[in-house]
């Protein structure tokens, strides 16, 4: 039996810059989950060359978080980040593997609101949580027009 394909995968397919220098692997547990495997990468080693810089949790979470919203949408569309906050626990080793959770939360006034986390897989450490939201629609109307 074939995984479901998420439209999260025929976005990063190998041809997009992102999934070219991160070997990502989507695992899609419900409706409205994704998890995105992938090995911490050497590129985003901090200055001691050993420990990932937060920034690359950061861009993970980001594109996970906003990749959970695209497969809740009825109809394809664009999608911007809002707001993402993030906070980090813990710097994983270059080439460690990590699996990163999202989970939509739901969608209000054209917003959509997402939560996260990136762990290590070998013990299950927390390594970022996150929570964003996602403005859906973003070349349609402005976020003026969707806030009110």
């Amino acid at each position: 039996m074939n995984e479901p394909v998420h439209p999260a995968q025929l976005l990063f397919s190998e041809k997009h810059p992102l999934t070219s220098v991160f070997d990502m692997r989507f695992v899609v547990p419900d409706k409205q989950r994704l998890e995105i495997h992938v090995e911490a990468p050497a590129a985003f080693a901090g200055q001691d060359g050993e420990r990932i810089h937060t920034g690359f949790a950061t861009l993970l979470l980001d594109t996970a978080m906003g990749s959970c919203a695209i497969g809740e949408l009825k109809k394809a569309q664009p999608i911007a980040t809002v707001k993402l906050n993030v906070n980090h626990l813990f710097s994983p080793r270059v080439g460690e593997p990590l699996v990163c959770n999202t989970v939509y939360d739901g969608e209000e006034n054209g917003i959509a609101y997402v939560s996260g986390n990136i762990r290590r897989v070998k013990d299950g450490r927390l390594v970022s949580t996150a929570i964003g939201t996602f403005m859906i629609g973003t070349a349609t109307r402005s976020i003026r027009e969707k806030t009110g």
